[in-house]
């Protein structure tokens, strides 16, 4: 009996005739199917094997479906002794029994109907596909009498030649491949049709977008011929143990167009596994090459038998494979360069002397190139001589050489300074011939480049790389080399334009702050100051203004950033407080009127001060703070922090400023300080504080107001410092 595929509900029949459907690629069809044999198999009085002859007629159908082509119809027969379940599919070739794997997903189904039935078969059905069969015996000890094992090899072998092909075909030989890579490049392509597979057998794939769905068919069908032809040679080459196998064609014509679908389908289903769309990976670098390899030399000879021309030779497959390493390591050369040309741009940003150039530039290009020195040399001071900001792989005595090396030297750096011109020697012959002076100062030394740093329309130096071996420069060697000169040059500009900054700050700062403080009866007092790192000004001040009833204003603050700016901040600022204190001195007053004015002027610089009214006779301080940290009071027992109301910063509305008064007795002491003291990276300030206290312990040794400040300032942590430091110490004898 037959039924159609949309009615796989068998009529009322005697049990033992069989059952025949036709199965479409609708979900709901093929668990029907799987159903019928069910039921087929409990009418039939095999209850005992409803779920082996299920699973081995999933398998079937599973097969047929991914690799066969309609009509797919299956077959239920038998008694309760022996039931037989067969699959047909419109596709000749037979299927093929992979080797095991722990990675392919396919490949199991041949091994669990071995596994499973008491027999089973492939039967070639002339003019129409093939079947596959299994059957399931009852009454039969398994354990005893094995399945049928079906040898493929013979089976291939003796497979009917009309089956497999036709007229209008020609043969194409690809040559030897290594089995390995055959295998796995196959397996992650069965992997990708079974999930296209599968997709298109689903109401997901029967909806997907048409170019999905095109997609799917080229990757699925198209080519599909030369996929199955290479992936049996390599099965069969596997279970031989050859390690290579040869690959030998025979396709239609029509495969080449077939060929250019797939390859183009595989590229775009990459795309969807790098997107994670796919359960698939993207395929492996390796199995790339080789598909793109044995597709297009299939394509080129199909044509060409196809046109009546004789193919070309198809290059090997170990030729390829040595020509895209070739290909990946300039590449990866270029690569490298590029980043390390990266590196260098991003380390340069923090650039601020020659030498912090020349640390970066230097070691980056002796790397990159695999030189075995390098130096930057820039004109010394005396206009005469070159100085050597850095150096990397060259011997003490040799650095010495190119520190004493003139501007008018016959030699690579000072040559390329002078001329502009990039040398380049590439043999100890032309090293002696162009520049023989070069041999008694660097006799190791068989090839060089030195190259001019050019910018801003002048040469500012000279970049300079040696090798001990010969060493031809290509176009791309000598592109990097320039492009990191290029770099080089324009923050050797840029450090220029940063030291004359860092100058006007300093002298700035160094002309607005005192030379040196007024005497005061009974008093020393003595200030430290220095930059952040020592290479910028800062916002940092301190005052000290002698008044005329005999009493003194003394003043610490600081204005956050650094350089021109901020100097000139602190300069309104300090001249400011003076001009306040000398109207009138009192704390809270004179901290409000520097309020009021930038709150007018509507400045956005964030300022902090600590003020100081002191009576000199008494000893009586009078403090108001303005954002800023407490000063130290000393004595013998040590220092701790003056109790006192810190504030805001000024400019900040927030009520009435208040003060505080203490009285500083004989032989005691006060220290004003910026936070750039005590703090430091990553660390809490409180650390920073308690190690000036500490500092403060001994100071039964002090008896003026510089031993105070040494002992405070020394005591400060060291290592991190990101802010200028200035301290104020009074000593009240």
């Amino acid at each position: 009996m037959v039924c159609d595929a949309g009615d796989v509900t068998p009529a009322p029949q005697a049990v033992a005739e069989p059952v025949e459907v036709v199965l479409d690629a609708r979900p709901a069809a093929v668990r029907a199917a799987r159903s019928l044999v069910e039921r087929e198999a409990i009418a039939r009085g095999a209850e005992g094997i409803v779920d082996d002859l299920a699973l081995i007629a999933a398998e079937l159908i599973a097969n047929a479906l991914q690799h066969g082509t309609p009509p797919i119809r299956l077959a239920v027969s038998g008694d309760a002794t022996l039931i037989r379940v067969a699959v047909h599919d419109g596709n000749p070739l037979p299927p093929v029994r992979p080797t095991s794997s722990t990675v392919n997903m396919t490949g199991r189904g041949l091994m669990l109907i071995s596994a499973l039935s008491t027999a089973w078969g492939v039967d070639p059905v002339p003019d129409d596909g093939k079947t596959v069969w299994a059957e399931v015996g009852t009454a039969i000890d398994l354990t005893k009498t094995p399945s049928t094992v079906v040898d493929f090899d013979s089976l291939v072998a003796n497979w009917p030649a009309a089956a497999a092909g036709g007229s209008g075909r020609h043969t194409v030989v690809l040559g030897d491949v290594p089995t390995d890579l055959l295998l796995a490049a196959k397996s992650h392509i069965d992997n990708l049709v079974r999930e296209f597979s599968l997709a298109a057998t689903t109401e997901v794939g029967a909806g997907a977008p048409e170019h999905l769905a095109r997609l799917i068919r080229t990757v699925v069908h198209d080519f599909a011929e030369a996929r199955d032809t290479i992936k049996r040679q390599a099965l069969a080459a596997a279970r031989r143990g050859e390690a290579r196998t040869r690959l030998v064609l025979d396709l239609p014509a029509s495969a080449a167009d077939a060929g250019e679908a797939y390859l183009a389908a595989l590229d775009e289903t990459d795309a969807y596994a790098r997107a994670a769309r796919l359960l698939t990976l993207e395929t492996p670098h390796a199995h790339r090459l080789f598909r793109r390899w044995y597709v297009e030399a299939v394509v080129r000879q199909l044509r060409a038998l196809a046109g009546g021309r004789e193919p070309t030779p198809v290059v090997a497959f170990e030729v390829r494979m040595v020509e895209e390493i070739q290909r990946l390591a300039t590449l990866q050369r270029i690569t490298d360069r590029a980043a390390r040309l990266q590196r260098v741009t991003a380390a340069l940003a923090r650039a601020r002397t020659p030498e912090d150039v020349a640390s970066v530039v230097v070691s980056e290009g002796v790397a990159a190139l695999g030189a075995s020195g390098g130096g930057l040399l820039v004109p010394a001071d005396d206009g005469e001589h070159l100085a050597l900001p850095g150096a990397v792989g060259y011997g003490e005595k040799l650095v010495d050489a190119l520190r004493d090396e003139r501007i008018d030297a016959q030699l690579p750096a000072a040559t390329a300074l002078r001329t502009g011109e990039p040398i380049w020697l590439e043999s100890r012959e032309e090293r002696d011939r162009r520049f023989p002076d070069l041999r008694g100062l660097e006799a190791a030394t068989v090839s060089m480049c030195a190259v001019p740093l050019r910018a801003g329309g002048r040469i500012l130096g000279a970049l300079r790389f040696s090798f001990t071996t010969r060493r031809l420069f290509d176009a791309d060697e000598r592109q990097f080399v320039l492009a990191l000169a290029a770099q080089t040059a324009q923050t050797l500009l840029r450090t220029e334009m940063y030291a004359a900054e860092r100058e006007v700050s300093l002298n700035l700062q160094r002309a607005l702050l005192p030379e040196r403080t007024a005497p005061i009866a009974g008093w020393s007092v003595a200030a430290h100051y220095s930059p952040a790192g020592r290479q910028e000004a800062g916002g940092d001040f301190y005052d000290v203004l002698p008044l005329d009833d005999g009493r003194v204003v003394a003043v610490v603050g600081d204005v956050m950033g650094r350089g021109v700016e901020a100097a000139a901040a602190m300069a309104q600022t300090r001249t400011m407080i003076r001009a306040y204190a000398v109207d009138d001195p009192d704390p809270v007053s004179v901290l409000t009127k520097v309020d009021h004015y930038l709150q007018v002027t509507e400045s956005t610089q964030l300022i902090t001060a600590l003020y100081l009214l002191i009576d000199v006779a008494s000893g009586e301080v009078t403090i108001a703070t303005a954002g800023h940290l407490p000063p130290v009071v000393v004595g013998p027992g040590g220092g701790v922090l003056a109790p006192i109301c810190i504030g805001t910063p000024l400019g900040i509305d927030a009520g009435p400023r208040e003060s505080t008064s203490l009285t500083i007795d004989r032989g005691r002491g006060l220290v004003a300080f910026t936070d750039g003291l005590v703090e430091r990276r990553g660390e809490d300030i409180d650390v920073g504080i308690g190690d000036v206290l500490r500092g403060t312990e001994a100071f039964a040794e002090v008896d003026d107001a510089w031993q105070l400040l040494y002992r405070v300032v020394g005591a400060a942590p060291r290592g991190g410092q990101d802010d200028d430091v200035t301290v104020l110490a009074l000593y009240r004898h």
